[in-house]
């Protein structure tokens, strides 16, 4: 979909579930006056047990539809939607979690960086071959968290990757305890994908004079969930209580 971004319109946020609420959080936390709608597609995921054709079609029909309601800019919250099913709206800036990957390897300066992901969020094949067109020296190691608590996370970490001077913490599990993983990461600097992805785009709506015209008032947050079959769906009101089951999932 083509069109002029209204600087007026909200941020739109594509998910597989809590993690959207968490990035318009962070937007908001970013950018106050900002405008967040919230997809979380709830009944399609998790993208990573889908065919891959089925997460592009889906991922992209879901931006068509943030589009078709104004939205200015996409943040892809999703580790699938970001590295396999990533839409490319003309005239609008997508950020996805590969910006937390970009990040890593900047900081890291060409040492090495361990890569905390879950395999139900994005399948290692996909991640490896975004890592392979991403890598600018230094090695990734890819660190599949199960049901690590932070300590045995950054305990692994260093196991797997003694070399590594970043961890990064790349998919929803992983960074659901990222404040708590930074409180006992000693050296390693520990970089959030959803963050990351969140000053991205909050750069790229500067950049291009996108900044909300609202005045004073404070930003308002939309937060739906999709539900139905795996073709069409219809979408409902992400319920706090159904944001905090969410939020407790990881």
């Amino acid at each position: 979909m083509t069109r002029a971004a209204d600087p007026d319109g909200p941020i739109g946020v594509v998910a597989e579930g809590w993690e959207g609420v968490r990035g318009a959080e962070l937007l908001q936390a970013a950018m106050p006056h900002e405008d967040v709608l919230v997809v979380a597609d709830q009944a399609f995921a998790p993208y990573a047990r889908r065919r891959p054709d089925q997460v592009t079609q889906r991922v992209a029909g879901l931006a068509d539809g943030l589009i078709g309601e104004g939205a200015k800019a996409l943040l892809l919250a999703a580790g699938h939607a970001s590295f396999a099913a990533r839409p490319a709206p003309d005239g609008v800036p997508v950020r996805g979690l590969e910006a937390g990957l970009r990040q890593a390897l900047a900081d890291a300066a060409g040492a090495g960086v361990a890569c905390a992901f879950a395999a139900d969020e994005v399948q290692t094949m996909v991640l490896a071959r975004a890592i392979r067109g991403l890598r600018g020296g230094g090695t990734v190691t890819l660190v599949e968290r199960g049901a690590d608590d932070p300590a045995a996370l950054v305990d692994r970490s260093r196991a797997l990757a003694p070399e590594a001077r970043v961890l990064l913490l790349l998919t929803p599990a992983a960074y659901v305890d990222s404040a708590a993983v930074r409180d006992i990461a000693g050296g390693l600097h520990v970089v959030d994908a959803l963050e990351a992805a969140v000053a991205f785009l909050a750069h790229d709506i500067r950049r291009q004079r996108l900044l909300a015209h609202h005045g004073l008032r404070a930003g308002r947050v939309t937060a739906l969930a999709t539900r139905g079959g795996t073709t069409g769906f219809a979408r409902e009101p992400l319920s706090t209580a159904s944001a905090a089951v969410l939020q407790r999932r990881g």
